[in-house]
């Protein structure tokens, strides 16, 4: 049974799976119970995230979409997301974010907790 974060991270974020040992949803499952515990770690070490815009810009994509913003060259929000801790050292970061809406903004979030949680806590 998934706790609402686990949930939350299990609709949203993406996930990988081992086709020889566990099934696509148990790999789903997994990674959102290592994303939601990540953020819990983050909160508990009191880490902090700083949203700014990215000054260098979307990096564009070959996707061919003609509504993609990133893919057509139409203007659009790019914005960088650092992760610090609660010295203000920075822990980690990842630019070029596109259009995130609260939901993806939260998904990376807890992906740049994981990345800086230590091994042992994952």
């Amino acid at each position: 049974m998934l706790t609402p974060e686990q949930k939350f991270f299990y609709k949203h974020a993406g996930y990988s799976f081992d086709t020889n040992t566990e099934s696509k949803r148990q790999g789903k499952e997994r990674c959102a119970r290592r994303l939601a515990r990540a953020e819990r770690y983050a909160k508990r070490q009191d880490w902090h995230y700083e949203w700014t815009e990215d000054i260098d810009g979307c990096i564009g994509c070959d996707c061919g979409s003609a509504d993609c913003a990133c893919s057509t060259g139409t203007a659009h929000e790019v914005l960088v997301c650092v992760l610090r801790d609660s010295d203000d050292h920075v822990l980690g970061s990842l630019g070029s974010i596109c259009e995130a809406t609260r939901e993806y903004g939260r998904v990376i979030e807890a992906e740049l907790a994981l990345e800086a949680m230590p091994r042992a806590d994952r």
